[in-house]
């Protein structure tokens, strides 16, 4: 409704305003705000939304007699507009402004007259749809492999479209009608192989691949797009290498052995730790005496790069080491016809030795006897005579290599 605000009206406030100050011609700027509903109605002139600026003369209104000028600078403020857009039950009924909309009548334009916030109209555009049913969209993405529940329905990306009526599930009572859309987004997938040397590995997503574990599939969970997972399809292959420096060892203290590696390809390099006593460092062949233990490792450089790796432990026991025969026969064969003592490297010396028959009678002795050398043990001869067969007892005083000194005894026959 259009509102019309009249000049005249105004003029005892405009002159209460003036006349005690003005004395002669002056100009004045009225500046106000209206709604778009209200004219106004200036020195004969309208003033609206479409004309709000203007300059108006008041001849002869000021106190000296001049004319008064007035510059009009007004604003007018469109009404509120609110878009009423919903989609209601086929039996609601919605009350506007006093005026009811149901599913006969549901189109309309309602004017609220100085319902906005600033005084001016509201204006609610009425447009509402009444239904039966409450329909919403679901339209967005699927990781393959996903599962999404609706309504007790599963949603994959075997299943990617589908309706679910929700009884009674919207406002008011009516049904809710669910509209299924989805977009299937595949899975990144990565494929890893490799060949590696027979002892390396790696640790993909945490599980380690090795000799043992040479293939898999790792899912790797929210690292592909739109936070899908990434798969990830392992397959290594390993070269058939191998090195090795046999069974660990136990020697006689003094024993000497030859440590041989044995490997599947050709090296190209071996290195020995400790360093070998030879001139190559590639040594094939560590050869060592014996009188403690020890450890070696050999490391093979083979195709590839790879580094294949062994290692043997010998161990030393210090223990009579030496042999003395059961059976002596004074006129057998050399060496065979003398009773002596044989051993290894590890017994340095026989500080003496001595032999007696069963009732204990010394029938010979000797100090610092060498080892293994036959003819300087007991050829069988006691007081110039040959000893009667039988059996005899031995004492032997032994010298390690270290100092240390240790009893040895046995008994052998003496044959005829």
């Amino acid at each position: 409704m259009r509102q019309i605000i009249l000049f005249s009206q105004l003029i005892p406030w405009l002159l209460a305003w003036l006349l005690p100050t003005c004395l002669k011609s002056q100009t004045f700027f009225w500046r106000d705000t209206f709604c778009s509903n209200q004219i106004l109605l200036i020195n004969g002139h309208l003033y609206g939304p479409d004309n709000p600026v203007g300059t108006e003369i008041l001849p002869g209104a000021s106190a000296s007699g001049a004319d008064s000028i007035i510059e009009v600078r007004l604003v007018f403020y469109q009404p509120s507009v609110v878009v009423l857009d919903q989609i209601r039950c086929q039996t609601d009924t919605v009350w506007i402004n006093g005026v009811p909309y149901h599913a006969n009548y549901y189109i309309g334009e309602e004017t609220i007259e100085g319902g906005a916030a600033n005084g001016c109209d509201s204006i609610i555009k009425v447009n509402l749809t009444f239904s039966d049913r409450v329909i919403s969209k679901i339209e967005q993405p699927i990781c393959e492999g996903d599962t999404i529940m609706i309504n007790g329905a599963a949603y994959s990306a075997f299943r990617l479209k589908g309706e679910e009526i929700i009884a009674g599930g919207a406002t008011g009572g009516c049904d809710s009608v669910v509209q299924i859309m989805l977009t299937p987004v595949p899975l990144p997938f990565i494929e890893i192989t490799d060949t590696l040397c027979p002892d390396s590995f790696l640790i993909i997503n945490g599980t380690r691949y090795d000799n043992n574990n040479r293939s898999g599939l790792e899912i790797l969970p929210n690292a592909g797009y739109l936070g899908c997972d990434s798969l990830v399809n392992v397959r290594l292959t390993f070269r058939e290498l191998w090195v090795a420096l046999g069974e660990d060892l136990e020697l006689g203290a003094g024993d000497s052995i030859c440590i041989t590696p044995l490997y599947n390809f050709r090296p190209d390099s071996l290195i020995w730790t400790p360093t070998p006593p030879c001139v190559d460092p590639d040594c094939f062949l560590y050869c060592k005496t014996f009188f403690a233990g020890q450890q070696f490792q050999v490391a093979a450089t083979g195709p590839g790069g790879c580094v294949l790796r062994d290692t043997i432990q010998v161990k030393v026991r210090k223990q009579p080491n030496y042999y003395a025969a059961n059976v002596f026969k004074p006129d057998a064969q050399w060496p065979n016809n003398y009773f002596s003592l044989n051993a290894s490297a590890g017994i340095s010396l026989v500080r003496y030795i001595q032999i007696a028959d069963r009732w204990g009678e010394i029938l010979w002795e000797r100090h610092d006897m060498p080892l293994n050398d036959p003819e300087s043990g007991w050829n069988g001869m006691y007081n110039g005579k040959m000893a009667p067969p039988g059996v005899y007892i031995f004492w032997a005083e032994l010298e390690w290599w270290d100092g240390t000194k240790e009893i040895a005894s046995g008994s052998f026959t003496l044959l005829r």
